[in-house]
C-alpha cells in the first residue's frame, strides 16, 4: 500500500464520507431511503448534524494530501488513520448496541459493519506500517 496505495485508499476512504456527509446535510431523506430505512417523523435536522461530522471525518482524510513538505504530510496521514479508525469502531458499536436493542432499524447494521471494516483495514495497515509512506 505504500505509495499510491495510501493516497487511493486515503481518497476512497474520505470521498465516500465527504459525500455522505454532504448527502445527509443537503438531502438526508434520500440517504435514508437508500440504506432502506423508514424516514422518521419530524424534522431531519439531527440527520443533518451527522452529516457535518461525517463530511468532516471525511476531509480529514484529504487535508493530508494537500501539504508539500512530505514527512509532515505522512505525520499527518498516520494520525488521520489512528484517529479515525477509533472514529469508526465507536459508531460501529453504537450502531450495533442500538439495533441490538432495538433502538435503530436493522438497515443500519450495514453503516455499523462498513465502519468496522474500514477500520479494521486501517489497523492493519498501520501495524504492518503502510500509512506514513504516502509518497
Amino acid at each position: 500500500m505504500k505509495g499510491q496505495g495510501t493516497r487511493l485508499f486515503c481518497a476512497i476512504a474520505g470521498g465516500g464520507d465527504t459525500a455522505t456527509g454532504l448527502l445527509l446535510v443537503a438531502a438526508p431523506a434520500l440517504v435514508l431511503r437508500l440504506l432502506g430505512i423508514a424516514h422518521p417523523d419530524g424534522n431531519l435536522v439531527f440527520l443533518r448534524f451527522v452529516g457535518v461530522f461525517v463530511g468532516c471525518v471525511g476531509l480529514s482524510y484529504l487535508y493530508p494530501w494537500l501539504l508539500r513538505d512530505r514527512l509532515g504530510r505522512d505525520g499527518r496521514v498516520m494520525a488521520t488513520a489512528e484517529i479515525t479508525a477509533g472514529f469508526r469502531l465507536a459508531v460501529a458499536l453504537f450502531l450495533g448496541v442500538a439495533v441490538a436493542v432495538g433502538s435503530l432499524e436493522l438497515p443500519w447494521v450495514t453503516v455499523g459493519a462498513y465502519d468496522a471494516i474500514v477500520a479494521l483495514a486501517q489497523i492493519g495497515l498501520l501495524v504492518r506500517g503502510d500509512f506514513g509512506h504516502g509518497g
